[in-house]
């Protein structure tokens, strides 16, 4: 039993981005805003991201794309020269769901002891109101 679970947790992040739609379906989809537990993170489609309330720290909005399954957002702190990137494997992407986990992350205001990949993270779309 050990042995498959092992052999299924190799494979699986391998065929995972398989199933996935394309990029420009993924990027359709991420489009508008997401409730998380701490904030609300709205993606337009210009490619600018803005969270409400803002984070300490002034990370409060920049640019995102999505490229190979993967979200990659950049900001840059007050008073920095250089901006900072996280990367975010896209677990699952629907018209109510987005399920992520940090990869990567570099930059200004890096967290010291970050442990990758991160926890998976889950927020739902926000609806508007008719």
């Amino acid at each position: 039993m050990r042995t498959a679970f092992f052999i299924i947790a190799l494979i699986l992040p391998v065929i995972a981005p398989e199933l996935l739609p394309d990029d420009t379906t993924l990027s359709r989809l991420l489009v508008g805003t997401w409730h998380g537990h701490r904030h609300d993170t709205q993606y337009r489609a210009d490619g600018t991201w803005i969270m409400d309330p803002p984070d300490e720290g002034d990370n409060s909005r920049g640019k995102w794309r999505i490229e190979h399954a993967r979200l990659i957002t950049t900001w840059r702190f007050s008073g920095e020269s250089s901006d900072s990137t996280a990367v975010e494997e896209i677990i699952e992407l629907t018209q109510k769901v987005f399920k992520s986990r940090i990869i990567s992350q570099e930059g200004p205001g890096k967290p010291e002891g970050q442990v990758l990949p991160s926890e998976i993270f889950t927020v739902t779309r926000v609806t508007e109101k008719k």
